[in-house]
């Protein structure tokens, strides 16, 4: 299944994505995670590569995407937390994304990095940690497919999120309308379902989602509690 954005599919309404967040999943059965997240309604799934380095904590690898794709043809997101995510690009000769999200703090040369990606046939993502600013890096939204608001430092699931975190969404959208950017606007990091109505209004169109999913119990309910959010 080819990765659209949300700007791309049709409807009555904007579609709202939903990405699994498998740092928050079972490691110890993650197929089955993955099985369960899509049964639930999930759009897509969100791994976290974390080095050691960018942020204090190890997560997932490539062969971690290789080994779950049998499980699904729903869009993979692998999401850089890394230090030299170039080396990492050049380095591995399978990546199984439909997208690579980037962190622009990472980033030397940002415009080459997005080259490499476009290389690999991948979508391109760009992250921006809660202490980035939106307006430094809106010269790079004709350029990206999803921008990636993160809500919490990365590192480590279950935080809460940063209080400043719709603002910098509705910042992004009223930038990337003005540009008449056709990108997905994302946001990582303590999303729920109380706090996604807000999150839409703002202008996300994508919640990637962790905790919320996989150490609720109820996965299916918050999935239908966020589609209803939008419905006419």
């Amino acid at each position: 299944m080819p990765y659209r954005s949300a700007f791309e599919r049709s409807g009555p309404v904007e579609v709202i994505e939903i990405s699994a967040s498998l740092l928050a999943a079972d490691y110890a059965r993650l197929g089955q995670e993955v099985k369960r997240a899509e049964s639930a309604g999930v759009d897509s799934f969100h791994f976290d590569m974390m080095d050691g380095h960018y942020v204090p904590n190890l997560a997932f690898t490539p062969q971690h995407l290789t080994a779950l794709r049998q499980y699904t043809r729903l869009p993979f997101y692998a999401h850089l937390e890394l230090a030299n995510p170039d080396e990492v690009l050049s380095k591995f000769a399978v990546l199984d994304a439909d997208m690579v999200i980037v962190q622009k703090d990472t980033l030397p040369d940002p415009e080459k990095t997005f080259e490499k990606i476009r290389a690999r046939g991948c979508k391109v993502g760009l992250g921006l940690s809660p202490v980035d600013s939106v307006e430094d890096c809106a010269s790079y939204f004709s350029q990206i497919d999803l921008l990636l608001i993160l809500g919490v430092f990365p590192g480590f699931g279950g935080q809460t999120m940063q209080p400043n975190t719709i603002e910098k969404i509705a910042v992004a959208r009223k930038i990337s309308a003005d540009m008449n950017a056709r990108i997905t606007l994302a946001v990582d990091g303590g999303v729920n379902h109380k706090n996604s109505g807000g999150l839409i209004n703002a202008g996300a169109n994508c919640l990637i989602m962790g905790s919320a999913l996989f150490q609720e119990g109820r996965m299916k309910q918050v999935i239908k509690q966020i589609r209803g959010l939008i419905e006419p």
